[in-house]
């Protein structure tokens, strides 16, 4: 089965989410392939997408690498923000924005993890109905 424009779109998405944030780099490869180098926490990790023409099991596939890349920099899905409070002395403004900085960052990426998982089952309902079409 290949992928229809609804695919295309989902993973454009997803590639243009992460391509807006912080610390992730990209790179337009030969034959549509695209190349992102996430930097998290320290690390890095390096996702190789086939770009457009690719069916089920590969766009599967990538999304599942993309998962673990995220998963292997620290980047856990469903996580909540915890807002560090310092001691009793008062936070300085410099202390507030970093934190909203911070906050900013770990909303992005957790929206990057919703993104991820409505094209994973966008991608799932098509194949369903894509089956039941070939079996009726």
């Amino acid at each position: 089965m290949s992928i229809s424009a609804e695919q295309d779109r989902w993973l454009n998405r997803v590639v243009e989410q992460l391509r807006s944030i912080e610390g992730v780099a990209y790179e337009l490869l030969d034959h549509g392939r695209i190349a992102l180098e996430i930097s998290c926490n320290g690390e890095t990790g390096k996702v190789f997408l086939a770009g457009p023409v690719c069916d089920y099991r590969a766009l599967k596939l990538q999304y599942a690498q993309l998962r673990e890349v995220l998963t292997e920099l620290g980047i856990k899905e469903g996580a909540t923000f915890v807002f560090v409070r310092r001691s009793r002395r008062p936070m300085s403004e410099e202390m507030l924005a970093a934190s909203a900085k911070q906050q900013q960052a770990f909303g992005a990426w957790q929206e990057v993890w919703r993104r991820i998982r409505k094209a994973e089952k966008s991608l799932d309902v098509e194949f369903e109905i894509a089956q039941m079409l070939d079996y009726y």
